[in-house]
Parts: structure tokens; C-alpha cells; sequence
């Protein structure tokens, strides 16, 4: 007997005996059914009747009316929905909304904050910045990693048995990118790098292309269709573990940074992702977004998925706002109320 089941005989039950007209010799009898039942219930009730009453109470909003997530995928939109998923799915439980994730690509994040279909969004410091520039976002969070904190950078690597050693061999190679005006650690990053060390990158190589896969642009260096690639750290071992990659010595970065990061990387250290609320965001839901995301804790199964370990309040992204203006990108000459 489901619990529904046994409900509904109760509320059957209590509503005979509220009866004017009941007879009172049948009294004795409907409670000793009423005991069975519960005692039945309690020897038979499936786990998965609690769950179908957990499901319907965590589905059951207060206020029904979506909010819209956007987050740029750098990769594919099946590893955006597997990394972010249950990050959505803890804010709808928190706040009492729906939440819904809406996956962005290089081109439309900008589209869809100027069309206003969104709520918040979450992209690469470099489109978030360009994005904030020209539409006035608010940031409210920076994303931190086990092991780096709020920095990354990024890579030009080789396939490990390349001659290419230091900058210069670069010249007259072919070279892919995400993308050249908003990928920040899969492009402009190592653009930026290389053009302060003497090296056109639009000059220099013999072919200089956009791959809006990161996970493609290291495939194609170890397949011989590309000499060199950009990507972000963190990138390779990310496919070690997706079994893309057999081990990081497949490849070799270069130019590598003399510091203390975790990770071997190629340019300079820049912050990580921002999470911003758009210009029409309701004051009252940024509030609750952001105080129900500031205080997950590191283990949170949340953000495991996410490769994270929380979110603090917005860090310092003007290093963004002069690279962009140093290399005249997209919204070079937008106005600037960030600073």
C-alpha cells in the first residue's frame, strides 16, 4: 500500500466518523482497520514512495516563473549540463524558482544579454568583461579552484616529439585557437603573450585558425593537422581524465612561466570566470543567488561537478579591461563603468 493509498483511507475514515448519523457499534470496527493499515504500511512502504513524496515536494515552487542561466561552453554543451547541472538544480531548491541553464556559444552570449533573455550568466573573463563593457552586467562572484584560487592562464603546446622549443620556432606553423576576440585563456591570452614577445601571431604563422573545441584543438596537434594550439590550464588534465589524453606528456608547452602556479602554463596568471546578473535582474533574486551560492561548502557535490570549490565576491578584472583595450577587441572603444 502507498502512502498516497493510506492517505486517502484515512481522510475516508475521519470523514465517516464526522458523520451526524454514524453508528456508533461500527465505531470499534473502522478503528481496527484504520490500525491495520497503518501497520501493513509500515511492513510494505517502498523506498519508492518516499521518493515520488520527496520528488513532488522538491518540484513544487513558491514563485514558478524560470530564471535563466546562461553559461558559455567551451567545449560542448553535454559537458556543460554535466558540469553545471546540479549547480542549477541546488539554486532551484534554494531559492524556490525554477532554474534553467541556457548554453551559450562564443557568438550569442552577447546576443542573448542585448535580447535580455537572461538572468545571470557566466562566461570567460574576457567575454565577461566585453559583455559588462557593453551592456552593464553586474558582476557579483568569481569562481575559485581547488589548488588555484581565482587565477588561470593559458598554453601554447606542441605535440611532445615536435622540434619547436621556444617562441621563435613558431614562425611560418600553423596554429588554432577558440576564438580571437572573446576566448580568453583558449586565444587571447597567448596572442597577448606573443605579440609582447616580438611574435605577429596573424603575421607570423602560415595558418592561424578558431577550433571552438579546446578538446579538438589538442587533438588536431597530436594528429599533425596544426603545430601548435592555445588552451587553458587545466585543459589537458581535464581530457587525462575523460580518457581523451593517455598522459600529459603527449604534449609539450611552451615558453613555460617560471612561477609557483599549480599548473605549467605560458602567459600571464588573469582571474577566473565571473558570475554576473544583468542590468533588469530583479534586485530581490540577484540577492538570493548570490547569498545561496556564497555560502556552499567546498565539498558540496555541487561543486565537485563543477571542478570548483565555491565562489567569492567578484575579484579585480581591470588586467581584462587593458588587454582589451591594448588589442582594440570588440568592445575596445565601449563605455567602461566597471573601473
Amino acid at each position: 500500500m502507498s502512502a498516497t493509498t493510506l492517505y486517502t483511507i484515512t481522510l475516508g475514515i475521519m470523514y465517516f466518523l464526522s458523520s451526524k448519523s454514524v453508528n456508533l457499534k461500527v465505531i470499534p470496527l473502522l478503528l481496527t482497520l484504520l490500525c491495520a493499515a497503518c501497520s501493513l504500511n509500515s511492513s510494505v512502504l517502498k523506498d519508492t514512495d518516499i521518493n515520488e513524496l520527496s520528488t513532488v515536494q522538491e518540484n513544487t515552487f513558491v514563485n514558478e516563473e524560470p530564471v535563466y542561466f546562461g553559461v558559455l561552453a567551451i567545449d560542448s554543451a553535454v559537458s556543460v549540463n554535466e558540469r553545471y547541472g546540479p549547480l542549477i538544480d541546488y539554486l532551484s531548491s534554494e531559492i524556490q524558482r525554477p532554474v534553467e541553464l541556457v548554453i551559450l556559444s562564443q557568438d550569442n552570449q552577447f546576443t542573448k544579454v542585448e535580447e535580455d533573455t537572461l538572468d545571470f550568466i557566466t562566461n570567460n573573463p574576457l567575454a565577461a568583461v566585453q559583455v559588462q563593457r557593453l551592456y552593464e552586467t553586474n558582476f557579483l562572484l568569481t569562481h575559485t579552484r581547488p589548488k588555484t584560487g581565482t587565477k588561470f592562464s593559458g598554453l601554447i603546446i606542441v605535440d611532445n616529439d615536435s622540434k619547436i622549443t621556444k617562441i621563435e620556432d613558431l614562425r611560418g606553423k600553423r596554429a588554432a585557437c577558440v576564438n580571437f576576440q572573446t576566448a580568453a585563456a583558449g586565444c587571447t591570452f597567448q596572442i597577448y603573450h606573443l605579440l609582447q614577445n616580438g611574435f605577429d601571431p596573424y603575421k607570423d604563422f602560415s595558418s592561424f585558425i578558431e577550433n571552438k573545441s579546446q578538446d579538438n584543438i589538442v587533438l588536431a596537434v597530436l594528429n599533425g593537422k596544426i603545430d601548435a594550439g592555445f588552451i587553458r590550464t587545466g585543459q589537458l588534465e581535464k581530457m587525462v581524465n575523460k580518457g581523451l589524453l593517455t598522459s600529459l606528456d603527449e604534449v609539450r608547452i611552451i615558453d613555460v612561466a617560471e612561477d609557483n602556479f599549480f599548473y605549467s602554463h605560458t602567459t600571464e596568471l588573469y582571474p577566473e570566470w565571473p558570475i554576473a546578473a544583468l542590468p533588469d535582474t530583479e534586485p530581490d533574486l540577484v540577492h538570493q543567488v548570490q547569498a545561496a551560492l556564497s555560502k556552499l561548502a567546498p565539498d558540496h557535490p555541487a561543486l565537485a561537478k563543477l571542478k570548483a570549490d565555491g565562489f567569492v565576491p567578484a575579484v579585480d578584472y581591470n588586467q581584462l579591461h587593458d588587454l582589451i583595450e591594448t588589442l582594440k577587441l570588440k568592445s575596445w572603444d565601449a563605455g567602461n563603468n566597471a573601473r
